[in-house]
């Protein structure tokens, strides 16, 4: 048999790419082929039949060949796919996801014969995944995994513009992914004529520091582009197991494309590699790009997508296209559990055609795998009303429901209540309890068909069962409203639109496909994020209309995708007073705001003041605490909505709250003022006015659209097109500065200080010839964050300032940072304009006071010319004076939150302070010389840290240099030190000016490490002594006349001359030389200048010999070690540190041989520096692999040298696994034990120390945490990437630690000491008996509620909130002085009503059962909170045990008494002996931080307030009451807590609640007038030729057919081969016409029986002359009582002839006819040559 194309013509291939043709199989023994293939083709055998479904062959050259999956050769209906030019095995199996993408390729690229085809090439990629191996078949690839690759065209060729679209684009498109290491990874590479790669898939472990990466890529500006060399490097580099490509798993691969323009080398065979390597290319290019070479490296060409040009708009257009497939690919086609309900249209539209509907229906079902346990089916008809036809109970296997199908009749009904049926099928099919499993998770498929208009709405039907999980398919047919039917669907991809209903069986291999495919539901939108906030009034203007203010509200709630990382909402209502009804963060779906939006109720009031509610919007709504995401840059809309003109001003709020970042609408309604509207709103555009409340809803689809449609993006380019009001020389030229602190200190609220510089940056004019910025961040130490030349332009510093994160660092070194910039940033090769006399401008951010001194750099800075302005929380006025341009310039606050207060200051000064008027600031502010007390001195400790000296010299030279310090009074205006290190180089550790007070001075001093070096160049060192420490910008105060030493430590002769430097040093500074043995006694009196400064030592650990002698050489220059008037003391020895150590050493090969040796010595520095003389350290050590070894232990050594001497041993013990989880809990269970030496028990603190170089083979958290509950703290440090693994081990954040290589751990050194000085002083409690103390807890829980309103009803999750309170509290852990006894509390409940106080009990230890006691006080109502209240609470002490702790926790929903005598009784129960008053705010509770002033014992928690609907209130308050005790029971003032974690993923969605009460019924709305009549559709398209059958007898001649609709016109078929020409044969004599027959007798009328079958033709009529006029076509009617039969009319002229038209359907077989004349016999034609069809197999 033949190949055919679809003229039925013999079929040859034009090319060798891509062919397809149609081709079927008369018998499993015939076989299909290509015609001429290059190469012999490979086959497997056809399926048993082709009669309903034609095979489709798909040729690709190179290409493996493919079979039809089992399930399809299952029913026996399969596509063969033929494939030629191929080295596959032969019957080599595909995936049948790869099967489904080729299907769909075919049917795009047969759209236009088929409109309903591409449906089904969204779906495949909406719901089908890739896998294609033979191991990977069965294999489900989880649906949020893929690796996906971005390609991105970086050459010099597209423009910075366009690249930074570009870059912008794949920000969206990864900001809509879920990315982490077990769902979404992503790569990034860019190429030009080279390729570089920017990150891999294990660079980055989450989103944000994805997006951190995305935005910093830098154009790669290549001058060709190799597109092709580009796939090659991407497949052989990217997709690698180095890479973090996740092989094993068989993660699929994606790659996205994006160029824009012509490869200069080959892309065809990358190509093709890709597609074998099963990498599925997706390809997006501008105009520039050739659509042909990206049609043939992507995937498919429907995976080509080409905007206009590479700008933000056109790329925004094809961002939802290209993120469907890319986030919904799954790796399974097989049918899993389903529930389907065939929900069908049984109304009169389908009279005549329900025939059809029913075969359908039974052909779709037949195909699914109907059992039990599988996929159950439901049907279902409606009209007027429902009737199931069976429930998911009943006909649970195939051949039932079947059975059924097949006998179904038509409902009937004239009216089609669609949104009835919706809500029927919700509320009493897809149950339980008829038999659906929709509470157990599996998938519920509603399959509709709708042939007509509903007569009911469908809008909240359709809601509600979106909001289900149901997923709906609707097949639309006849006049269905296509509008209607995209409420219901979630996008229109999920209708498929019937030609006709007869043919709607064209729909049947597409529908079930669908069902087949779908795994998880249907995609999720696309949605924004946005912060959206509802300001209405609730003035009594309003009352009215306040219901259809809150319907309003709640249509616009229900249009937005509503999460907790999509769409929040907020609602405030106001009038002369303004009430918050919820927060940003208070609900997180979309049903609970809608139900909070429907319990709102009118606020009352005279006026609306809707300035003064703006000015609150933006203080208290659009912040963090109440859920706001305005730091992050997510957009802020606020809706206004108001009834009447505002009773204050409302420009000033509007101007504010549209600079701090917010999106106003608004909308008037009556009596409101358009032009106050247009003020409000972020454009005048944008203000919205109608005349009632009814009109609302006329509005409602566009403000809806318009929330929807302001993203990031459009709100940038309307910005743009706004010019906002510039204050007089804001355009002039000036240079600004940020200083900012990134300390420790400042880290948390550091978004804060980001946000007031990109405000203060777009007030600004930024242009390289206006104003330039910059910014430094400082804490130890200044970096450069970007320079003044840096970015010339406002989007480039904004995006720069968004990405600024905190630098950390503990201390707050102002002074160097004012002398780094003033020599480093206001200079003309780095971008300032001093010389050309444009303003600079300093401003100063910092988080508290300073740790050096400040007097010095900030004149400095000054004299230079810079105008500094300074902003501090908790800082030294004096100091920022000192700073300061004019103390007018200077700016207080107690938090950051405060700072867009500060916002109008500081540009005042920025924007209208000239140079000249700076100039004359400067010059009045004199500099008062620093005060100096009368023991003032500057030393400088020059150590000697070479070779010579080695690292135990250093050791103890280190340690009496603190024997030194700790007896002299250290201070900014007393004794200053410094230190420097020196060998043949020149270490400075710190100078005179770095730190201020004597711990901070023996802290640096401790963390000294020996440096080594040779030979010793002593007279360099005194050189730089002289030029770099003794000069006033060090701290020096030499020209003060303050005595300056130094003092030398030398182990040896110098190298070089030193009598020459000695001399630079002048007679100014007294010179004390310490020497040991090996020194030349010659040269060091050289040096001193003096043999009586000369001292030695045989070894320096002699030294403390000869402290008296060094303190008593300061005398003669005037030193004082202790303050004038107190008598000298002994030196007070500090406590001695106690701590047991054990290290775990990763042994495996993630570190190799000489990096363990650094890791050693990494290890012995730590010990060294940690153990000081008379300190009880022990140290223990193990070193692991997949197993752990003991290395030593606890007990085995005692002294420091032995410890270090036995770490030096350790002999490194290789291996290929590291189990740090094995090594976690072999330290629990043989270290930290007493046998092996570890003190637990008598409360030495305990340390693990891990340093680890890799991922552990198992999840060590979980023993962490078991070693952190022992009562270790576990410090983790990690080398290379393993940022997430540190995190886990370590006991919290602040003791893990990272670096990127060995060599850098030398440079942690100091964190890691300080963190380990803080760990074994934290737990030893100085001052505090180490002995066990009870401490016992009497907890008073009050509460008060709102007059009108009952709390425990107002106020939702009240009562659960106080039971779980109740039980957190009462479970206490030990404080540090109850050794093992557990503190009691006590608790009672207690409130105050107007008639007096109900208790529910009295103080117990709470059980569960006490519970229903509370709820007893539900009856009683209202409760207040008054002087009284509190009175009662003290009374209510009296009565308890006197020596408990006391402590109050009120609930609040604001106070009813005069706030002056609740301050008054709240001072009378402090100095009762209580030992906190806690206030917890209700919702909606006013002035929250008014009432705080009440509080009092929560010690530096004060600025948090504590609100009901904190998620983790009662952990909030454990650890308030946790601090207390400590407090009050042990005496520890304060108690650091480590940060709080990251909140927990969200848990699984609970149970569906029971269905909520109706709600009441809607206003009717007003009458629509008729609609205009729609254009005629077009014909449809002719649909494919079947599988002919076996050729039959040839029949008698039939009566002719009726004459069919004008066809289009078909495609030109292929020639076909010429064949001989016949001779004609004779024609036959005409018959003559058979006679017409009698009428028959009329019968009696019967009952009507269903449609029939279609009828023989009738006889021609008799002609007639006369034609009747053409009438307008009609609405299909109801079906009317049949008539009797009218008068046969005479027919009418004949027609003009039409065109040919399309072949119709077979005609019924006529009867016989009678024989004709027998024709003469023509001649034999030649035997034409014949050809069989091969099937072919394609593989992937």
């Amino acid at each position: 048999m033949e190949l055919e194309n679809t003229a039925g013509k013999p079929w040859r291939p034009r090319n060798r790419i891509s062919k397809f043709v149609l081709c079927a199989a008369q018998s499993p023994a015939q076989k299909c082929a290509a015609q001429s293939p290059p190469k012999a083709a490979q086959f497997s055998r056809a399926p048993a039949s082709c009669k309903d479904h034609g095979g489709v062959f798909r040729l690709h050259r190179g290409s493996p060949l493919l079979q039809k999956d089992k399930e399809t050769q299952r029913v026996g209906k399969a596509c063969v796919r033929c494939a030629h030019n191929c080295s596959a095995e032969p019957g080599t199996l595909a995936s049948p996801g790869l099967l489904r993408v080729l299907t769909w390729c075919l049917d795009k690229i047969k759209m236009r014969k088929h409109r309903h085809l591409p449906l089904v090439a969204i779906f495949c990629l909406f719901f089908s995944g890739f896998s294609f191996t033979r191991a990977q078949q069965q294999a489900v690839i989880e649906v949020n995994k893929r690796d996906i690759v971005f390609l991105v065209d970086g050459s010099s060729a597209l423009g910075p513009a366009n690249f930074q679209a570009i870059r912008d684009f794949i920000a969206k498109v990864i900001q809509r992914l879920d990315i982490g290491q077990d769902l979404i990874q992503v790569a990034v590479a860019q190429y030009a004529d080279t390729v570089r790669p920017e990150f891999y898939f294990n660079t980055h472990p989450n989103k944000r520091e994805v997006m951190a990466a995305v935005r910093r890529m830098k154009p790669l500006d290549g001058a060709a582009l190799y597109t092709g060399s580009a796939l090659e490097f991407v497949r052989n580099n990217m997709f690698t197991s180095e890479a973090g490509y996740r092989a094993a798993e068989g993660v699929p691969r994606l790659l996205v494309l994006i160029t824009g323009g012509k490869s200069l080398d080959d892309v065809s065979q990358p190509a093709q590699e890709l597609k074998r390597s099963s990498i599925m290319a997706f390809a997006v290019g501008n105009k520039a790009a050739d659509q042909a070479e990206l049609e043939e490296i992507a995937f498919d060409p429907s995976l080509v997508f080409i905007p206009t040009e590479f700008r933000a708009s056109p790329l925004q257009g094809v961002l939802s296209s290209l993120l469907a497939p890319l986030r919904t690919l799954s790796g399974t086609t097989e049918e899993s559990k389903r529930d389907i309900l065939f929900l069908f249209d049984g109304s009169g539209n389908l009279l005549g055609q329900f025939s059809a509907v029913r075969d359908f229906l039974y052909k779709v079902i037949d195909e699914l795998d109907v059992k039990p346990d599988g996929t159950r089916i439901a049907v279902a008809q409606y009209s007027d009303n429902v009737r199931i036809e069976s429930s998911f109970a009943e006909h649970q296997t195939k051949p039932e429901i079947l059975n059924l199908v097949k006998r179904m009749k038509l409902k009937t009904g004239k009216a089609l209540n669609l949104g009835y049926a919706l809500d029927f099928a919700q509320r009493y099919i897809f149950v339980k309890s008829n038999g659906s499993r929709i509470e157990d998770g599996v998938l519920q498929i509603l399959v509709l068909l709708v042939a007509g208009r509903s007569s009911d709405s469908v809008d909240r039907p359709a809601l509600n069962l979106k909001q289900s999980g149901v997923v709906p398919f609707i097949l639309q047919a006849k006049n269905a409203d296509p509008g209607e039917l995209e409420l219901i669907v979630p996008s229109p991809a999920f209708i498929l639109a019937a030609e006709s209903l007869p043919k709607i069986g064209d729909l049947q291999p597409h529908i079930v496909n669908l069902l087949k495919s779908v795994q998880n539901g249907a995609p999720t939108p696309v949605s924004g994020e946005k912060d959206v906030v509802f300001l209405i009034d609730g003035s009594e203007g309003v009352r009215s209309g306040f219901p259809l203010l809150k319907e309003f509200v709640q249509r616009v709630v229900e249009s937005l995708d509503v999460g907790p990382d999509r769409v929040r909402v907020a609602v405030v209502q106001y009038s002369d007073r303004t009430r918050p009804e919820f927060y940003l963060n208070s609900y997180m779906d979309q049903q609970s705001v809608v139900n909070a939006v429907r319990q709102l109720t009118l606020l009352g009031g005279p006026i609306p003041n809707t300035g003064a509610a703006l000015d609150f919007v933006l203080r208290d709504i659009l912040t963090e605490s109440a859920g706001s995401r305005i730091a992050e840059g997510i957009p802020q809309l606020l809706i206004v909505l108001t009834a009447d003109r505002s009773g204050d001003d409302v420009r000033g709020p509007s101007v504010v709250l549209k600079r701090g970042g917010a999106v106003p609408i608004g909308i008037g309604i009556g009596n409101a003022d358009i032009t106050e509207m247009q003020t409000i709103s972020f454009i005048p555009d944008f203000a919205v006015a109608i005349p009632t409340f009814r009109q609302l809803g006329t509005v409602q689809q566009v403000i809806s659209e318009r929330v929807t449609r302001l993203d990031r993006e459009e709100l940038r380019r309307l910005q743009a097109s706004v010019v906002p009001p510039t204050s007089p020389g804001v355009s002039g030229k000036r240079d600004v500065v940020f200083l900012i602190d990134g300390s420790q200190t400042a880290g948390p609220e550091f978004q804060y200080i980001r946000t007031l510089i990109e405000r203060l940056v777009d007030s600004l004019d930024v242009g390289f010839d206006t104003s330039r910025v910059a910014v430094i961040q400082f804490s130890e130490d200044p970096r450069v964050e970007f320079l003044l030349n840096a970015h010339s332009s406002k989007d480039e510093v904004q995006n720069a300032v968004r990405r600024l994160r905190p630098k950390g660092g503990r201390r707050i070194n102002i002074g160097g940072a004012l002398e780094y910039v003033s020599k480093n940033i206001f200079k003309r090769p780095l971008g300032s304009r001093i010389e050309e006399g444009v303003p600079q401008f300093l401003i100063l951010i910092s988080s508290g006071k300073s740790d050096d001194e400040v007097d010095d750099s900030a004149a400095e800075l000054k004299q230079f010319g810079v105008a500094p302005l300074t902003i501090a929380r908790n800082a030294d006025p004096e100091e920022l004076v000192k700073i300061s341009l004019s103390p007018e310039y200077v700016f207080s606050v107690s938090t950051f939150r405060e700072l867009p207060s500060l916002e109008q200051k500081l540009l005042t000064p920025i924007t209208t302070l000239t140079a000249e008027q700076i100039q004359q600031l400067l010059a009045s502010t004199s500099y008062p010389p620093p005060a100096v007390e009368s023991d003032a001195a500057d030393i400088v400790f020059l150590i000697d840290s070479s070779d010579g000296v080695k690292p135990d010299g250093i050791a103890h030279i280190r340690d009496f240099v603190i024997r030194i310090v700790r007896r002299l009074n250290i201070g900014p205006n007393k004794v200053r030190v410094g230190v420097v290190q020196f060998s043949n180089d020149v270490f400075p550790e710190f100078y005179l000016k770095t730190y201020r007070s004597q711990a901070s001075v023996l802290d640096a001093i401790r963390r000294l490490r020996f440096k080594g070096g040779s030979p010793l160049n002593t007279g360099k060192a005194l050189e730089f002594v002289a030029r770099n420490f003794f000069v006033k910008s060090a701290g020096s105060r030499i020209e003060d006349g303050v005595p300056q030493h130094l003092v030398l430590f030398l182990g040896g002769k110098s190298q070089d001359d030193v009598s020459r430097y000695s001399q630079v040093m002048g007679s100014g500074i007294v010179r004390l030389g310490v020497g040991d043995r090996n020194i030349d006694r010659t040269e060091l009196q050289t040096i001193t200048n003096d043999p009586r400064l000369v001292f030695t030592v045989r070894e320096f650990r002699e030294l403390p010999n000869i402290e008296e002698r060094v303190m008593n050489s300061f005398g003669p220059s005037g030193v004082t070690p202790a303050p004038p008037g107190v008598d000298i003391l002994p030196p007070s020895r500090p406590e001695k540190k106690k701590a047991d150590i054990v290290f775990l050493l990763d042994g495996s090969i993630n570190f190799r041989r000489d990096s363990f040796q650094e890791v050693l010595r990494f290890v012995s520095e730590i010990v060294d520096t940690v153990y000081e003389g008379g300190d009880s350290i022990q140290v223990g050590l193990v070193q692991y692999n997949s197993d752990p070894t003991d290395e030593f232990f606890l007990k085995d050594f005692s002294t420091k040298q032995q410890i270090i001497d036995a770490i030096n041993k350790v002999v490194y013990k290789g291996g290929r696994h590291a189990n740090t989880k094995v090594g976690l809990e072999h330290l629990r269970l043989n270290q930290f034990v007493p046998e092996a030496g570890s003190r637990l028990e008598q409360r030495v603190p305990q340390i693990a120390f891990v340093i680890t170089g890799g991922k552990s083979v198992e999840d060590a958290q979980e023993a962490s945490l078991a070693l952190t509950q022992r009562g270790v703290k576990v410090f983790a440090v990690g080398v290379r990437n393993i940022d997430e693994e540190v995190g886990k081990i370590a006991s919290n954040s602040a003791t893990a630690f990272r670096v990127g290589n060995v060599q850098e751990l030398s440079e942690l050194s100091e964190q890691v000491l300080e963190t380990l000085h803080d760990a074994m002083h934290e737990t030893l409690c100085p001052g505090v008996t180490d002995i066990s103390k009870a401490c016992n807890l009497e907890v008073i829980l009050g509460f008060d509620g709102s007059r009108d309103q009952n709390i425990f009803v107002a106020q939702k999750g009240f009562e659960s909130k106080v039971d779980t309170i109740l039980n957190r509290i009462s479970q206490m852990q030990r404080i540090s002085c109850s050794g093992t006894q557990m503190p009691t509390v006590r608790v009672s409940v207690v409130a105050t009503t107007p008639a007096g106080p109900v208790e529910a009990f009295d103080f117990a230890e709470y059980q569960p059962e006490m519970f229903e006691k509370i709820l007893g006080m539900r009856t009683q109502h209202p409760y207040v909170l008054t002087a009284d209240t509190l009175k009662l609470y003290q009374n209510k002490f009296r009565q308890g045990s006197p020596g408990s702790v006391k402590v109050v926790i009120h609930f609040t929903d604001g106070a009813d008494g005069d706030l002056a005598d609740l301050q008054r009784a709240s001072e009378a129960l402090r100095q009762e002996g209580v030992q906190a008053l806690i206030l917890v705010g209700l919702e909606r509770v006013p002035n929250l931080e008014q009432l705080m002033q009440l509080e009092f014992g929560r010690g530096f928690t004060y600025n948090r307030p504590l609100r009901l609907n904190l998620l983790d209130l009662d952990y909030e308050l454990a650890e308030q009451l946790d601090n207390i005790a400590e407090k009050a029971c042990c005496g520890v003032p304060c108690k650091c807590s480590g940060q709080r974690g990251d909140r927990g993923p969200i848990g699984s969605i609970g149970p569906k609640g029971i269905p909520g009460e109706d709600g009441y019924r809607g206003y009717p709305g007003d009458e629509g007038g008729p609609g205009e009549r729609g254009p005629p559709g077009m014909n449809g398209t002719q649909g494919f030729q079947g599988c002919p059958g076996q050729r039959g007898i040839k029949g008698s001649r039939g009566f002719p057919g009726e004459k069919g609709e004008l066809g289009e016109i078909g495609l030109d078929g292929l020639d076909g081969e010429d064949g001989d020409k016949g001779l004609p044969g004779t024609s036959g004599d005409k018959g003559s016409p058979g006679r017409r027959g009698d009428k028959g007798p009329k019968g009696d009328k019967g009952e009507r029986g269903d449609v029939g079958i279609r009828g023989d033709p009738g006889d021609t009529g008799r002609d007639s002359q006369q034609r009747g006029p053409k009438g307008e076509s009609g609405d299909l009617g109801p079906m009317g009582l049949p008539g009797r039969d009218g008068v046969s009319g005479s027919p009418g002229e004949p027609g003009k002839s039409g065109g040919f038209g399309r072949r119709g359907p077979a005609g019924l077989k006529g009867n016989k006819g009678g024989p004709g004349q027998q024709g003469s016999v023509g001649e034999q034609g030649t035997r034409g040559a014949q050809a069989h069809l091969v099937p072919l197999v394609l593989q992937a």
